[in-house]
């Protein structure tokens, strides 16, 4: 795989109308610190490097801006890769993002090598072509601009920075010892129950949730495309982090952790080749995997990649292949694995949101799977077996379908019609 490492591009990014004016005095991007290896660009190089690569392949990627940054209203960029990447199509969605943490850019560069080679290889590698004809990708690569920059222009000993800049006692100024908000504890899913209350801990998790737009951005994409799975690059620890491990069992934790097992196997560990291992999240943190499933009930886990913060170049090109097997898994998953199709009005033939509910793997404490606007699809991950399935939504009358069969390798489809309750 051709690595996002030796790329070196010089195409500037355009400046949004909607940036403003640092709050805090922090200079231009510079060359790397004696801290921070040469090959973990600063943040304007990062983005020439999405914007190019985009560029190169438009007819495959687009180039979103999701959001703004708490502090220095940087831009949030999100690439989409699909077949016919310009049209919102009928189309299941995953997400990948990187870099909550500033001190994290592992990630972020394991992710743009992975969009490089889906792009890259489109022609030649059947995988990536069935990914793309048949999914919605996104990448959000740095979803911390502001700590990103701050870490790099700063010499820090250990552990160096982790938040973003949230301005939290007002000075007008950045204070390391009480700024900046832990992004991965500002998710609004149990959010109340994190720790990190105190302004001075390196996880504190705001003052209220989804209060950071890093975060609100993610949220809001996530919703709006419905996401079915993902993936949210960390390090280190070589570890698959599932939802969840000290809340209420998650409905669905068999078919979560059967997956979590299949991209352990493939995200394999530097001293030995053994595989990731699983750990549980803690469901009562605000993380981002936890308020994906808790929220939509995608499927999405926290890769621990490597085994150290700023991994050596060799190690980063082993990590960005295993992802890409990673991406891969998870793909497949969505594409080939539980139900699908449509629900629409029996009347007018117009597509609803609805509740997808499936006997024996529902519960108050996580919200319902819904089809999605544009064309009423749905969608479940399942395990093989057979199930009851209902579509329940208010003002119409109920549709159960019982003894839907979900076998290995296919999704069941089906299209469901809904019909008003009368005087409604």
């Amino acid at each position: 795989m051709q690595s996002v490492l030796l790329l070196a591009v010089l195409l500037p990014v355009q400046a949004s109308a909607q940036s403003a004016s640092p709050a805090f005095d922090v200079p231009a991007d510079r060359p790397g610190t004696s801290t921070i290896p040469a090959h973990y660009p600063p943040l304007d190089s990062m983005h020439r490097r999405i914007a190019a690569l985009v560029g190169r392949h438009s007819h495959l990627a687009r180039l979103d801006t999701i959001g703004y940054s708490a502090t220095l209203k940087l831009p949030l960029l999100a690439i989409k890769l699909s077949k016919n990447v310009h049209k919102r199509e009928d189309e299941s969605t995953l997400l990948i993002t990187a870099l909550h943490h500033a001190r994290e850019p592992a990630g972020m560069l394991a992710a743009i090598a992975v969009a490089e080679s889906l792009l890259t290889t489109y022609h030649t590698s059947r995988t990536s072509r069935l990914l793309l004809d048949s999914l919605a990708l996104w990448f959000v690569p740095v979803v911390n601009p502001d700590g990103y920059r701050y870490m790099h222009e700063h010499e820090f000993s250990m552990p160096w920075w982790r938040k973003n800049m949230r301005d939290n006692d007002g000075d007008g100024r950045m204070n390391p010892s009480v700024d900046g908000v832990d992004l991965n504890r500002n998710y609004d899913f149990n959010w109340q129950d994190g720790d990190g209350v105190q302004p001075v801990s390196w996880f504190y998790r705001g003052d209220h949730p989804g209060s950071e737009p890093e975060v609100a951005a993610v949220q809001k994409l996530a919703l709006r495309e419905n996401i079915a799975a993902g993936l949210s690059l960390h390090s280190y620890g070589e570890a698959v982090l599932y939802p969840w491990g000290n809340f209420y069992p998650p409905p669905d934790q068999k078919m979560i952790i059967t997956l979590a097992q299949r991209l352990g196997q493939v995200m394999r560990k530097q001293s030995d080749g053994s595989a990731y291992r699983i750990w549980p999240l803690n469901g009562r943190a605000g993380q981002s995997s936890v308020w994906m499933y808790g929220r939509l009930r995608a499927f999405d886990y926290i890769l621990e990649i490597g085994t150290t913060w700023f991994p050596p170049v060799a190690d980063l090109q082993r990590i960005e292949m295993q992802l890409w097997q990673a991406v891969e898994v998870l793909g497949w998953t969505v594409i080939s694995q539980g139900i699908s199709g449509h629900v629409l009005d029996a009347e007018t033939g117009k597509p609803l949101v609805c509740e997808i509910r499936v006997q024996g793997l529902e519960a108050g404490y996580v919200a319902a799977r819904v089809s999605e606007p544009v064309w009423g699809r749905f969608e479940r991950i399942l395990q093989p077996g057979r199930y009851t399935v209902s579509f329940i939504r208010e003002g119409y009358q109920p549709y159960v379908r019982k003894d839907v069969k979900v076998n290995s390798g296919a999704k069941t489809n089906f299209t469901v019609y809904l019909h008003r309750i009368a005087g409604r």
